[in-house]
């Protein structure tokens, strides 16, 4: 009996609901490196969105964050921070089994049993303290390595930029918070909260980059969607795509 090749049928199915379109389009030059032109056929829908979600920064998340920075000791935010990290664990060893990358799995699910015993249910990094640091990955790199092309361009409301990919990839990010997985309206509630303190949280760590693309340059549009693209680029090199000469935000942070 002929082994069944899991990754081509899935790759087939994602790739005909994704009609085989991609982000952007790269044209390697003679240094080899990348030109890119973004794959953008929404762009008139997705400036209104990125304008609506501007107007929402500027007026409710900018200055919930300075206020929350501010006025929220650093020691509760670092204990926040690291629940909300420790409930991403399981999401990171299921994507990090589909990659194939056992060793950062095993990384992934000694943190989650480490944090979650003696760290008291993640308040505390325990295993940092041992050099088991977070290995970063998610649903939208996994589709990336089964071959799945990221699709159009757009601005999800109140998320910001993303891919056709990246959007069903962060919806199943979500589908695997084990605070989900619970039954009750506690948990449902405890969801919502610290995924809105998350947000708050990184919008208050990260405002040089968030503020320089947002309200720094002279088309906040154009420089969101070029960050994003480079992030799409960065997980295509991993495969061994040549790699692009983008501008970076945070290369003088």
């Amino acid at each position: 009996m002929s082994r069944i090749n899991y990754k081509k049928i899935i790759t087939y199915i994602f790739v005909t609901l994704f009609v085989s379109c991609s982000t952007a389009a790269a044209n390697v030059g003679k240094d080899n490196s990348l030109s890119i032109i973004p794959f953008d056929p929404f762009e008139k829908y997705n400036r209104r969105i990125h304008s609506l979600n501007k107007s929402a920064d500027t007026l409710t998340l900018r200055p919930a964050s300075q206020i929350y920075g501010t006025s929220v000791p650093q020691a509760i935010r670092l204990s926040a921070s690291n629940f909300y990290g420790n409930l991403q664990e399981p999401k990171r060893f299921t994507n990090h089994i589909l990659q194939r990358e056992f060793s950062k799995a095993s990384n992934d699910i000694s943190r989650f049993v480490l944090n979650s015993s003696v760290g008291l249910l993640g308040l505390f990094d325990v295993a940092s303290l041992i050099n088991l640091f977070p290995e970063e990955t998610n649903f939208d790199e996994t589709f990336a390595y089964f071959d799945i092309p990221a699709g159009p361009y757009f601005e999800i409301p109140l998320f910001g930029p993303s891919s056709l990919r990246g959007s069903i990839g962060l919806l199943t990010d979500y589908s695997f918070n084990p605070l989900l997985i619970l039954s009750g309206q506690l948990s449902n509630v405890s969801f919502v909260t610290f995924e809105i303190l998350n947000i708050v949280n990184e919008r208050y760590e990260y405002s040089h980059i968030f503020d320089s693309l947002l309200y720094d340059s002279s088309d906040s549009y154009s420089s969101t969607r070029l960050t994003y693209i480079q992030k799409d680029v960065s997980i295509s090199s991993k495969k061994g795509y040549p790699t692009s000469e983008l501008f970076d935000p945070t290369e003088n942070y």
